[in-house]
């Protein structure tokens, strides 16, 4: 990515109905569609960043924890 590149904000195209569910959300929200959007998108790339710490994670041989035992070790029962 060049430094021109990068300062250029990011603009998509929506079908018409994703562009009127996405205002009929943003109003129900009393927020922008722009910051709707950017929350959005924020909230996405931590979950993929998190997703891939987790798979690096039981790649190293980490076992993955049973919800159930998660839950008992967090006094959270059922």
């Amino acid at each position: 990515m060049t430094a021109a590149t990068a300062k250029r904000p990011a603009s998509v195209r929506l079908s018409a109905g994703l562009n009127s569910a996405l205002n009929a959300q943003a109003k129900q929200l009393n927020i922008s569609k722009d910051a709707l959007v950017r929350q959005a998108l924020i909230n996405m790339l931590e979950d993929i960043e998190d997703f891939n710490d987790a798979q690096a994670t039981l790649s190293k041989g980490s076992k993955p924890i049973p919800l159930s035992k998660l839950k008992e070790e967090l006094g959270l029962g059922d």
